[in-house]
């Protein structure tokens, strides 16, 4: 049985993953290979403090990183970012051919 903290790690995860909009910041940043917070507010016409929270909560759960690139901070895609939203992809084929 698992223990109770991992238990909570991936109740995180997938609570980074349960808004489309987050999948769409996943989806984004994958196609990118990384985006500046302006950059991902203005791609998916999202406002900036939105953009922000979100970007917050996929780094919360280990989904996404930031990393300096000169003034700039780019979000891209973790290990697990990239695993789980293959899973996501997959799940939307799924239910998209049923």
């Amino acid at each position: 049985m698992k223990t109770l903290r991992a238990l909570k790690k991936t109740e995180t995860i997938f609570k980074g993953l349960a808004s489309a909009k987050r999948l769409l910041i996943l989806d984004t940043l994958a196609e990118s290979g990384g985006l500046s917070l302006s950059e991902v507010s203005e791609f998916l016409h999202l406002n900036l403090k939105t953009a922000a929270e979100h970007c917050r909560r996929l780094e919360l759960s280990g989904l996404i990183e930031k990393r300096k690139k000169g003034r700039e901070v780019i979000h891209t895609l973790t290990y697990l970012g990239r695993g789980m939203l293959t899973i996501a992809r997959r799940t939307n084929n799924l239910i998209e051919h049923q």
